[in-house]
């Protein structure tokens, strides 16, 4: 949905149901507004016979006033809105505001349907508005707002301002005043409530596209059309705007009947997390988190690599410093010679000059010279990505005594430099920080996750800027993909077989077989020893119902194939069979699994996991999007715990990962092409050899969606 721009830049305001009382949230929409300034005309309307209402000519209905308003802020019961939006609608008013939460959804639903025909918005219902204090316009009753107007923010000139989005109007308001006093440049605050209408992903979308806002701090519960979100975020990405988001609640993954493993290990997060990766979108877990990669990414340039240097006026809380930055993954490395004896010029002959490096509080003596002198040595040292700067800020005019210089040196230094207090420090100190385009983050650990997200973010606009375009593999999708082609559930071997072949994914030689006699002359033909597995639609997992036979030698094939038909007797009496798989035995190798579960938000995904029996005990996993280009596959391989096992470890040969990656690359193109069609894919295990021998899946299924959808293919 487009976002109207009248909505958030309107010529008049209706404060429909507005209140003399602003005990009530009535009133306090009207105060709001009033308090912070906005330019425009401002029309309280309230039937009640009102000549004013808090000092402003008050009117009866929209009928009465002197012109059709650009916005409706709304705060009469549920009740009487839908009729009040599809008045405005066709008055011409450009956007509402509804606060009410007592809304019967079916009515309200009714009246965004006239809204969109007449191009105007609705926000809500249940929000708690917006806030954009650098046009004065306050839509919102919000008591953070309230003190901003009494106490107007300080102009700030951060590289990049900061936007909240908030599906939750307590949540998004408590960010924003969390932000407004740790000093931030601040755009916005948008709430969306219950989104009858505009969603969070409307307001991202027109903040990247309007250039206003540099980071975005999302916070939601689950996207209304989780689809769209890949479009608005690599819109994101082109124009380098960092979202970093808090997801809470559960989405809907998971909860079809889960027949693959792939389908079991995919937790409800899974989709939101694979695609957070795969677009540079940041996920964070609390407040303090939030706020510390939001200063970070606003203030400071992106990082590459995680080298840190700690500078210190107490060695304890050095130590402090190294010890919660080392266990968040940034390196502390050992400083040159030649850059120690550079510190020591700055610095008193009993100070230390390793890293952590030690200054002692005389470096913040002669208005912090000799600590202005150490950050930048080291910030133009090449030796470190970042630097930490622990000093005293509790003594006011510290930081004002040292801004002359440190302004200059902050805005020439090409590696973030980030400042924390051991002592409680003063809001003046922490104020003039943010004057000059720094910021004191409340700990170590907020240090640590400000480090985190520049490096995260610098690294992922490496990756894009040098994105390989996914190409494909095959010319056309498989016919088979076409709607209504595929019986739903698990597929037969026959259009297994021809799926696979379709896109090149090598398994072993197999035949299907109706007898021992046939299994016999198979298995002569292939070679011995050989697999046999039984074949049926109703039997997801050969191996539980004991139809999987390994090994088989001539000798035993007759005992073999008897065993595994009782063993399926005994297991699913009904099922249907529709013979024996006699597989080429495939010797030994790594063993993986690969899959696609197809999640009800997101759309298809592609798993790699290590594989064998402990897949769903180890969970070692990890997911991705499709389409996966081969760098990506090739960092999906590298992002498994057990990595180094392919690597080559302790004397085994390294494994194949160049045609494990082709493989990835094969079934995400599996994946992309079945989407809506397919359901759920597993292979596994699929074993892997050493290098420059390849890769096999020895055992697949492949299970076609219950309601399969008109797609692309169809």
């Amino acid at each position: 949905m487009t976002v109207n721009p009248r909505l958030l830049q309107p010529r008049s305001i209706a404060v429909v149901g507005a209140s003399e009382d602003t005990g009530k949230t009535r009133g306090k929409i009207l105060r709001c507004l009033k308090n912070a300034g906005f330019p425009g005309p401002i029309y309280p309307v309230n039937p009640g016979g009102y000549e004013t209402i808090q000092g402003l000519k008050a009117y009866a209905s929209l009928a009465d006033l002197p012109e059709v308003p650009d916005l409706l802020l709304v705060g009469i019961p549920g009740a009487g809105v839908p009729a009040l939006i599809e008045d405005a609608a066709a008055r011409g008013c450009a956007g509402a505001v509804v606060f009410s939460s007592d809304v019967v959804p079916a009515d309200m639903e009714r009246a965004v349907a006239v809204a969109r025909r007449h191009g105007m918005n609705v926000l809500g219902p249940n929000t708690e508005g917006f806030y954009l204090p650098k046009t004065k316009l306050a839509a919102t009753f919000a008591h953070v707002v309230e003190e901003c107007t009494a106490h107007p923010l300080p102009p700030r000139r951060a590289k990049r301002p900061v936007a909240v989005v908030s599906q939750s109007g307590g949540i998004g308001f408590a960010l924003f005043g969390r932000a407004v006093h740790a000093h931030l440049d601040l755009h916005s605050v948008v709430t969306t409530g219950n989104e009858a209408d505009l969603e969070v992903l409307d307001f991202v979308e027109r903040l990247v596209e309007g250039g206003e806002a540099g980071v975005i701090l999302l916070f939601i519960e689950g996207l209304k059309d989780a689809r769209r979100f890949a479009a608005v975020a690599q819109k994101a990405a082109a124009k380098q705007v960092p979202i970093v988001v808090m997801k809470v609640g559960r989405s809907e993954a998971g909860q079809r009947a889960a027949i693959s493993h792939t389908a079991h290990l995919a937790g409800a997060d899974t989709a939101y997390d694979a695609a957070f990766e795969r677009h540079g979108v940041l996920r964070v877990f609390d407040a303090e988190e939030m706020l510390a990669a939001g200063a970070a990414l606003s203030l400071m340039p992106f990082m590459q690599g995680g080298r840190t240097a700690v500078v210190t006026t107490s060695g304890g809380a050095g130590g402090w410093a190294a010890d919660l930055l080392s266990a968040q993954g940034l390196e502390l490395p050992a400083l040159s010679e030649t850059l120690q004896r550079r510190i020591m010029e700055f610095v008193p002959p009993y100070a230390s000059a390793g890293n952590p490096v030690d200054t002692t509080v005389a470096a913040t003596d002669d208005k912090g010279k000799g600590m202005l002198g150490v950050i930048d040595a080291l910030a133009r040292s090449g030796e470190v990505d970042a630097v930490v700067v622990n000093m005293g800020l509790s003594a006011k005019g510290r930081i004002a005594g040292m801004a002359a210089e440190l302004k200059p040196l902050l805005e020439r230094s090409s590696v973030p430099v980030l400042f924390h207090s051991h002592i409680a420090p003063s809001q003046e100190n922490l104020s003039a920080l943010a004057d000059i385009g720094a910021h004191g983050f409340p700990s170590f650990r907020a240090c640590a996750a400000a480090l985190d997200a520049l490096k995260r973010y610098g690294r992922f606009q490496q990756r894009h800027v040098e994105a390989e375009v996914p190409t494909r593999r095959v010319a056309q999708p498989s016919p088979l993909l076409a709607k209504g082609r595929l019986a739903t559930g698990v597929l037969g071997e026959a259009d297994t077989t021809a799926l696979l072949a379709h896109y090149r994914i090598p398994v072993p030689p197999s035949v299907i077989v109706p007898d021992a006699a046939a299994a016999m002359r198979a298995a002569h033909g292939m070679g011995f020893p050989v697999v046999l597995k039984i074949q049926s639609p109703d039997i997801a997992h050969k191996t539980e119902a004991g139809g999987v036979e390994l090994q088989v030698q001539a000798d035993t094939l007759p005992a073999a194939f008897e065993r595994l038909m009782a063993n399926v007797k005994r297991h699913a009496p009904t099922a249907r069979l529709e013979g024996v798989q006699v597989q080429k035995m495939m010797p030994p190798g790594h063993e993986l699994v690969v899959g696609v579960v197809n999640d009800i938000d997101f759309g298809p995904l592609v798993m790699l996991g290590m594989g064998g029996i402990y897949v769903e005990v180890l969970k070692d996993v990890v997911f991705a999007p499709p389409p996966i280009a081969r760098g990506e596959a090739l960092r999906m391989i590298g992002s498994l715990k057990a990595a180094a096992i392919l690597k080559g470890a302790r004397g085994r040969p390294e494994a194949d990962v160049e045609a494990l990656a082709d493989f990835l690359v094969a079934v995400a193109e599996l994946a992309a092409d079945g989407d809506g069609v397919v359901d759920q894919i597993d292979f596994n295990p699929v074993l892997v050899y050493p290098k420059g021998q390849g890769v096999v899946a020895v055992d697949a299924l492949v299970a076609a969606a219950a309601a399969q959808q008109e797609g692309q293919h169809g």
